[in-house]
């Protein structure tokens, strides 16, 4: 925000530790402590002066890449993949 570039980001949010659950599934183990709530993310980047795009369905997905990528300035795609999207 402090430059005002033109930069979207596309956070994958499948609520969880990635890195940790992939970890213990490869070691063969059951996936333990690693559920998250997390925040909504594109109202955080509103609320800090970004364009801020929320997905929680596969229909939204295209529209909401093409707000964010038209946008002059700072964006963000929250992309719920606990829904299935991706």
């Amino acid at each position: 925000m402090r430059y005002d570039m033109d930069i979207t980001v596309v956070l994958l949010d499948n609520g969880e530790l990635g890195k940790i659950s992939k970890e213990q599934r490869a070691g063969h183990f059951d996936v333990w402590q690693t559920a998250l709530v997390n925040p909504d993310f594109a109202a955080f980047a509103g609320l800090c002066g970004a364009l801020g795009v929320s997905v929680a369905t596969r229909v939204d997905l295209d529209r909401a890449l093409a707000q964010a990528l038209a946008h002059r300035g700072p964006a963000l795609v929250h992309v719920h993949t606990d829904v299935g999207l991706v």
